[in-house]
């Protein structure tokens, strides 16, 4: 029996949202993974940026590469609420309504728990609200006018599968993202926005190496020694590169991510088998 495949006329909204580029607004931009995401997805014609990051002149320089009539460069201070909202109504105003909402801005500041100075407290809610609370709430700003066939990515970490002594804040944050994931691809899904996440582990940012020189003085042990026993510890002894990383965003964007939506992707080398 053969069938027939009925096409629907489609509104002229429908046309011109499939004609014109899709705009990607990728947050903590300037550096490291963020970074390696805009080259490599700035790569694409069909793509117009929003770099957003607190340092606006780096944003700026990487824009230039790529070119200003695609990527454009935005302040945002995930501290700062009022730059959230600046930030996505400029992009807005610009590239038109978020396609894709890359989440890769992120802190990482050590928390032990014995710590009850009103430092120690104040460091807590400074990771808490840039990795997980106001993360959120620039989900919600992005998605407001997000189209079909949207995406929201969260960069995660490794340690939102498991825990790290002196680490709670962190470890807790990128733990939360991973339930927000879950969690927004059911409410987004009837809106055809596919949520995920993309987990490093170790990846030769600076952010990593600051974190492994915490733990050698920690332990008491060289920086060399330090990195050598964590990469030990994996399968494919190397740190990943920012590229590898962005690679899977790159794919998570194009059609390929049509049909994934709630996960969290693990890129670490074989440091986490799930």
């Amino acid at each position: 029996m053969s069938t027939v495949t009925v096409r629907l006329p489609q509104s002229e909204v429908e046309k011109a949202l499939q004609a014109r580029a899709r705009h990607v607004f990728i947050t903590g931009a300037s550096r490291g993974i963020g970074e390696a995401i805009a080259r490599l997805v700035g790569e694409e014609k069909n793509y117009k940026l929003t770099l957003a990051a607190r340092s606006y002149s780096r944003c700026l320089g990487i824009c230039m590469d790529l070119g200003t009539e695609r990527a454009h460069a935005v302040r945002l201070d995930m501290l700062d609420e009022q730059t959230m909202d600046e930030a996505v109504v400029a992009a807005e105003s610009r590239n038109g309504p978020i396609d894709a909402l890359i989440l890769n801005a992120g802190i990482n500041i050590a928390t032990p728990f014995d710590d009850l100075s009103p430092e120690g407290r104040a460091n807590f809610r400074k990771v808490m609200t840039t990795n997980l609370v106001n993360t959120y709430f620039l989900a919600q700003l992005a998605a407001a006018h997000m189209p079909q066939n949207g995406r929201i990515l969260f960069i995660g970490s490794v340690l939102g599968r498991f825990g790290a002594a002196g680490s709670s804040a962190y470890v807790a944050s990128k733990h939360g993202l991973l339930g927000l994931v879950r969690t927004l691809a059911h409410e987004l899904g009837p809106r055809g926005i596919r949520v995920n996440a993309v987990n490093p582990g170790w990846v030769d940012t600076q952010m990593a190496h600051d974190g492994l020189t915490r733990m050698a003085e920690h332990r008491g042990v060289p920086l060399q020694q330090m990195t050598a026993q964590m990469l030990a510890q994996q399968p494919i002894r190397r740190m990943a590169k920012p590229q590898e990383v962005a690679s899977y965003v790159k794919f998570l964007l194009g059609p390929g991510g049509d049909c994934v939506t709630g996960q969290g992707i693990d890129i670490s080398c074989g440091s986490v088998m799930v």
